[in-house]
């Protein structure tokens, strides 16, 4: 059958058609019921497509028809993805929730998109779904891995659900409910947080994601990466694909379009053996993954002798000045090119070897900004390093920052310039692949020397900028510098939000991203503040913090409080105790306190506010959760210049007045006062 190739399940089993069993698909770490293993286990595109029809089946035999609301409440994995296409093909909406969810996000998701079923990674996600039935319409849960016999009624284990799917199995029928689906049809509910703490279910459709799954292809050497038949790259998938971010590189840039291999591993302390072991091609990751490998290869160097070290700060100068000319587009010079090739033979494919990143030809950073340094580090041992901007709303495309060839007419190459851009793949993607370095094959050598001196020194990013407007969009700065974007990745708003939905956009239809920002004058965007104040944790976690000041504010003995953590590895706070409060304790027990220093320097005091923080983390997400606070001696104030005059937060002024003791915070082990 012909699918339609402009909706997801379309595009999957056309994919799935053409592959069959001759490619491997996805890769994950769990037997045939869905238990942990120690080694990967591989599933061919063919049987994605067949277990997705049969779990599709299933879902109807269950009662799920078109339309119908389910959930995905899992890690990323295999079965997340076989979920999610058994759901479309069975027509139902999917709603992707993130693994860390507490108790009272799941009631609200759950109950606020109308689910009927939920499919749960683990046990004890089967246990909180179960508890969430009572209070919406959830019937159904179904576990990803293995269930004891004795259960509650509707609670299903995986393999069960596809086993009734091959009792009713109508292959026909299925391929008539997916061929049925239309890019403008709801395929995807994803719920994001908000600054005002009501999460909002942003309304995505095949036409979106597709959309930005072309988006993301779009630049010249990924086009034809996707093109090129005989290309499987291998991507490591640790990322939350239940997220826009590692949906739209991964699962459908990656899988759907390029044919890639999908390999799972979603416990972030198993990536350095992981990346020994499957030496993958692709990692689309967060900040602050790549700035650990870093921290980790210069802390090995660090312990070296002084030669090694000598030798890596070498190569890192050539680096820099590779990235540098890259960053404008320009070409270096004989000398430098020939020392930058050195550098890569001497030392950085050393360290790629290393590291299990020999074979490594793209990576993806996203969800923060990513230091200059570690962008020169990662470029300079030959990795297409990309960046990027979007939102939940936008299906994570607005900007790219991926190397493209300035100054080239794309649509009208000459077939010389045709067979430098083939030539420059070959240099920088097909031999790498498989593990060879361009700078010791001596084909490869002279076909990216020449090919760099013709055209590939055209490729261009821009390191501290978030790439240009990416096709098929517009997007212009208001008035007060917040980003206006236009596109067909722009979601059809809100669920059950009509009025938050109306205020996303403007009068003229553009959406309104809530972030500031600046075009330089090669179209690159800079993004230079955030009008919500959402913050992005270097592990790619989005958090209001609105919400959880409001939640720490109402205890006992607390009167302010200013959430930090943006860009950090977690959240820390700056407190201002109720000194009215504290001062009638301090007397009541008579506490010897000269002023609010003294006051606030106590042990009791600390530990007083520690227990109420403590009583807020309980109900966060861990992600959410307050490691780290400073109790403050003088609260924020109109005339300090640290509150508007409606008494809203100046954060980057207390971030300013405040940075040595924030900084404090990410480096003490304990909690402190001043």
């Amino acid at each position: 059958m012909n699918f339609n190739v402009n909706t997801l399940c379309g595009l999957f089993h056309a994919k799935a058609q053409e592959m069959g069993d001759a490619q491997p698909f996805l890769m994950g770490r769990f037997d045939g019921n869905g238990d942990p293993t120690n080694d990967f286990r591989t599933i061919t595109w063919r049987e994605a497509r067949q277990m997705s029809l049969e779990f599709a089946a299933g879902l109807t035999a269950l009662g799920i028809r078109r339309g119908d609301k389910v959930a995905i409440f899992s890690e990323s994995r295999p079965r997340w993805i076989i979920a999610d296409q058994g759901i479309q093909a069975a027509g139902g909406v999917e709603v992707p929730l993130y693994p860390t969810s507490s108790l009272e996000e799941l009631v609200y998701m759950v109950g606020d998109s109308e689910c009927k079923a939920i499919v749960c990674s683990t046990k004890d996600k089967v246990e909180m779904a179960s508890k969430v039935r009572s209070e919406t319409q959830l019937k159904i849960v179904i576990c990803m891995e293995s269930l004891p016999a004795e259960r509650e009624e509707g609670v299903y284990h995986f393999n069960e659900v596809m086993d009734m799917g091959r009792k009713a199995f109508d292959l026909a029928a299925l391929e008539r409910s997916i061929d049925s689906a239309r890019p403008e049809d709801l395929v995807s509910i994803i719920y994001t947080s908000g600054t005002t703490g009501r999460q909002k279910g942003a309304m995505l459709t095949h036409g979106n994601w597709i959309a930005a799954m072309n988006q993301v292809t779009d630049p010249t050497l990924l086009r034809r990466q996707a093109q090129d038949k005989d290309l499987h790259l291998l991507f490591l998938v640790h990322l939350p694909i239940c997220h826009v971010y590692g949906r739209t590189c991964d699962y459908h840039a990656g899988g759907l379009k390029q044919g890639g291999v999908l390999a799972f591993e979603p416990d972030f302390s198993r990536i350095p053996k992981t990346l020994l072991e499957l030496r993958p091609n692709v990692i689309i990751s967060i900040p602050r993954f790549f700035e650990k490998v870093y921290d980790q290869i210069t802390s090995i160097v660090s312990r070296q002798s002084k030669f090694v070290q000598t030798m890596l700060a070498w190569a890192m100068r050539q680096g820099g000045k590779f990235t540098d000319a890259m960053s404008m587009g320009e070409r270096l010079n004989m000398l430098d090119l020939i020392l930058f090739s050195q550098a890569n033979v001497l030392v950085f494919n050393r360290i790629r070897k290393m590291a299990g990143l020999d074979r490594l030809v793209m990576a993806g950073s996203g969800g923060g900004k990513l230091a200059r340094e570690v962008c020169t580090f990662i470029r300079s041992m030959g990795i297409q390093l990309t960046e990027g901007y979007g939102l939940t709303e936008t299906a994570a495309m607005l900007n790219y920052n991926a190397p493209e060839f300035h100054g080239l007419d794309r649509d009208n190459l000459t077939s010389f310039q045709n067979k430098m851009i083939d030539w420059t793949l070959d240099a920088m993607v097909r031999l790498p692949a498989r593990g060879k370095s361009p700078y010791t094959h001596p084909i490869g050598a002279l076909k990216l020397f020449i090919a760099y001196n013709t055209v590939a020194y055209r490729l261009q990013v821009k390191p501290g900028t978030v790439g240009k407007t990416v096709a098929w969009t517009e997007e212009k700065i208001a008035e007060d510098g917040e980003i206006l974007a236009r596109g067909p990745q722009i979601f059809q708003g809100y669920w059950n939000m009509p009025q938050e939905t109306k205020e996303a956009f403007n009068d003229e239809g553009w959406f309104l991203t809530g972030d500031i920002g600046r075009f330089d004058a090669d179209g690159f965007l800079e993004i230079t503040d955030r009008k919500k104040e959402l913050f992005v944790t270097s592990g790619g976690k989005n958090v209001a913090p609105h919400p959880i000041e409001l939640a720490v504010t109402s205890r006992p003995y607390i009167d302010q409080v200013c959430l930090t953590g943006d860009g950090e590895k977690y959240l820390t706070a700056l407190i201002v105790p109720d000194f009215h409060e504290l001062n009638k304790l301090a007397k009541t027990n008579g506490w010897s306190v000269t002023d609010s220093v003294s006051l606030v320097a106590r042990d009791e005091v600390k530990a007083l506010i520690q227990e109420q923080v403590d009583q807020v983390n309980k109900s966060l997400a861990r992600y959410e959760q307050i490691k780290y606070f400073i109790i403050l001696s003088k609260p924020f104030s109109v005339e300090s210049g640290e509150l508007t005059p409606t008494l809203k937060l100046k954060r980057r002024i207390i971030k300013e007045r405040y940075e040595q003791q924030i900084k404090s915070m990410y480096s003490l082990n304990k909690a402190t006062a001043s």
